[in-house]
């Protein structure tokens, strides 16, 4: 299992065995360093007795500890007279001082202390010493190993105790249905913990305002499209029903009407819904210009049936960064609700243009104009304006709002020239005019 908290024993205790093997090391080197010291004056001291004394042979035994196994030689004109203890049968040194000397295998320490006729060698095996070295340091560190269990018990309860607001949380959010997503509780919570938890609110705020967009959403589009369906099916039936050619005809053009306004309903709703703050964008150059004016021109044949004026203010080229479809869509709505809300013998213009701001876009009519009281309910959606009996889906403002919002710029009502109509301006910021390209054509960022 990928446990913080078992990785997080598993350091510690792993960290304090390493740290405590390095400790029993300098124990034991530190250890023999000292006992070597020790026993090199142990083996001066006994050499120089023996020289003090002069008396050949010794009355007792100078290798009092078992353990440090000294071993005392003497020689006189060559002929060994004193061996203590007698069992153990030294060669004469070629040497004086301290001396490693290899017998049977095993490397002794002496010291050699010369006179004029005497050769006196005391001498121990570096293995005694070792082991003297070995079993001190186990003594001196058998309380660390001892306390090893309850360092590892107290490491053990810290991590767990130090997890416990983690697991809470982590408790919290498996307890939850997925729709209940109201904030976790951060008093009292370590620093540590508390970002986490924080963005966890903020998520889950986003997360239940989307959902509740969405609810809404649903439920207002199923209900804008009961009517039009309902239409569609009124007409198919009078349509099966009707005898005569003339009804037939008439039959027909309700329906063409009806399944054009759910279609068109239902593509407003898929632009609405790819302009949702949460979904992905895919910005890129846009000459607004230009763009502005295909829009216009997809929109002319309309406005001339209807018998209104459109038409484009020559401005000056601008560009802006951003997503290229949702922008366009945002042109196109403005200069359909213009055009569809403008009486015949009305007029629309559009104008392209740069401000301190950055860059615009300015739609005017003369057409009825929105009531100062209803310039921000407009913009939600599937709200009719009362101005004409025009109708149509309540969401075209909606996607503007929406796709101004996606760009970070900011949109304006106002009345028209003289008062009348109506004047909608949209401010986006754009690139600087000096690195622009005047031909129009930009790759994708």
């Amino acid at each position: 299992m990928n446990s913080i908290g078992r990785r997080l024993q598993t350091l510690l205790l792993g960290g304090f065995l390493f740290v405590g093997i390095l400790a029993c090391a300098a124990v034991y080197l530190i250890a023999r360093d000292e006992f070597d010291e020790l026993f090199d004056y142990q083996l001066v001291q006994v050499a120089n007795a023996l020289f003090r004394q002069g008396v050949v042979p010794l009355p007792s035994s100078i290798s009092h500890e078992d353990e440090a196994k000294l071993v005392v030689s003497v020689w006189k004109d060559g002929k060994l007279v004193y061996a203590d203890p007698p069992g153990i049968r030294l060669h004469p040194p070629r040497g004086a001082g301290f001396l490693d000397l290899p017998v049977g295998g095993s490397t002794w320490r002496a010291f050699v202390l010369r006179t004029d006729d005497r050769i006196i060698q005391v001498s121990q095996p570096i293995a005694a010493r070792r082991d003297i070295s070995f079993n001190f340091s186990v003594h001196a560190v058998t309380p660390l190993l001892v306390a090893f269990p309850i360092f590892a018990f107290f490491i053990w309860l810290s991590v767990r105790i130090g997890m416990s607001p983690l697991n809470r949380i982590a408790e919290d959010v498996g307890r939850r249905s997925p729709s209940q997503l109201k904030p976790l509780p951060i008093d009292g919570l370590p620093s540590e913990i508390l970002p986490l938890a924080t963005h966890l609110n903020y998520f889950m705020a986003r997360l239940s305002d989307a959902l509740e967009r969405q609810k809404r959403f649903v439920a207002d589009a199923a209900h804008e499209l009961r009517t039009p369906l309902a239409v569609i099916a009124l007409q198919l039936r009078i349509l099966e029903r009707s005898t005569g050619e003339d009804k037939s005809g008439e039959a027909i053009d309700r329906l063409r009407d009806g399944i054009r306004r759910a279609a068109h309903m239902v593509a407003q709703l898929l632009v609405l819904a790819r302009l949702e703050p949460e979904s992905p964008k895919a910005f890129s150059k846009l000459r607004l210009d230009i763009a502005s004016g295909e829009v216009v021109a997809e929109h002319a044949r309309i406005a001339e049936q209807r018998g209104v004026d459109l038409g484009m203010i020559e401005g000056e080229p601008v560009t802006v960064v951003g997503e290229v479809e949702s922008l366009r869509a945002m042109i196109a709505n403005l200069v359909d609700n213009a055009v569809r809300y403008t009486k015949a013998g009305g007029a629309v213009d559009v104008r392209v243009g740069r401000s301190d701001a950055g860059a615009f876009v300015e739609v005017v009519d003369n057409g009825p104009g929105i009531p100062p009281g209803e310039r921000e309910r407009v913009f939600e959606r599937f709200y009719r304006c009362t101005r004409s009996g025009e109708s149509g889906s309540g969401l075209g403002l909606a996607i503007v709002k929406s796709a101004v919002e996606r760009h970070g710029g900011t949109i304006t009502l106002d009345q028209g020239p003289d008062g009348k109509g109506l004047r909608v301006v949209v401010q986006l910021p754009a690139l600087p005019a000096v690195i622009e390209d005047r031909t129009g054509s930009f790759p994708p960022t």
